[in-house]
């Protein structure tokens, strides 16, 4: 059951987190400030979705939000470019590969410019003044609380099965990471004390670390693909990758097996039992 003041501590929280985050990443946007800036605006949005409609759109808020919305957007853009140059540059140096990883780079300083000047925006906002009028009763907190936890339940009975059975389908893998993020933080909203929302959240955390290995690994090769000349060196590289994610689906396939009895029932069963 959601509180109201707590929750509205936790919206500050969030909204202090953010400007900070955005701050650091403005003196130094290395990979930490980037994934602590995105984390930032991901708990944020959890708490922003579960206002009321009026505060969602039009307001202060909704306005800030949707410009973090474009700053994170950029921001995991950069995360996917640093992403395949960690992983191409372990490969031995050749023609194709190297002209790979200056497009990378090229890319994303133009990317990163693009983010700073977003960033810039987000830092003159006086954050302190976008929610000091929202007028919300736990009543409403708690319906659209469910309304989302029942959406986002319904994406992992929905997707989960399907990934099980075939590894290939990227993007239903792709839906199940997003929709197991979404919902670990929008656990995070319930009070400290609720055991049964912390143990579901580790078991989220760990499904979101290895869901997310996969997809970097499935948009490496597919950027590979689409914007390397097709060489010998290049294929080589791609299948290298796709050797690593498939004994990286074979650990995911393995904690499902050891934690949820190779099915997910019982874990959504698990997670129902907080609606």
């Amino acid at each position: 059951m959601l509180n109201l003041l707590p929750f509205l501590t936790k919206l500050s929280e969030n909204l202090r987190r953010v400007h900070n985050r955005v701050n650091k990443y403005l003196k130094d946007p290395n990979a930490k400030q980037i994934h602590d800036a995105r984390t930032a605006i991901r708990r944020l949005d959890a708490s922003f979705l579960i206002l009321p409609k009026n505060y969602r759109k039009g307001s202060p808020l909704s306005d800030y939000v949707l410009k973090c919305k474009e700053f994170f957007k950029i921001n995991s853009e950069i995360r996917d470019l640093d992403i395949i140059y960690t992983k191409i540059q372990k490969y031995p140096s050749n023609p194709q590969r190297d002209n790979v990883i200056e497009k990378l780079k090229t890319t994303r300083e133009s990317n990163l410019e693009h983010a700073k000047s977003i960033a810039g925006s987000l830092k003159s906002t006086d954050t302190s003044k976008i929610i000091d009028k929202i007028d919300v009763t736990e009543k409403e907190l708690q319906k659209r609380f469910d309304k989302i936890l029942a959406r986002l339940i319904s994406k992992i009975e929905s997707t989960f099965p399907v990934i099980l059975t075939d590894p290939l389908k990227i993007e239903e893998l792709h839906d199940l990471r997003i929709a197991c993020k979404k919902l670990r933080y929008l656990l995070e909203l319930l009070p400290d004390e609720h055991q049964g929302a912390i143990k579901i959240r580790k078991t989220l955390q760990k499904l979101q670390d290895i869901l997310g290995a996969i997809h970097d690994y499935d948009f490496t090769t597919d950027y590979l693909k689409s914007s390397a000349q097709s060489s010998e060196e290049i294929q080589e590289i791609i299948n290298s990758e796709n050797e690593e994610r498939r004994l990286k689906f074979d650990e995911f396939l393995r904690y499902c097996k050891r934690r949820l009895d190779i099915s997910p029932n019982s874990f959504l069963i698990m997670i129902r039992s907080l609606n």
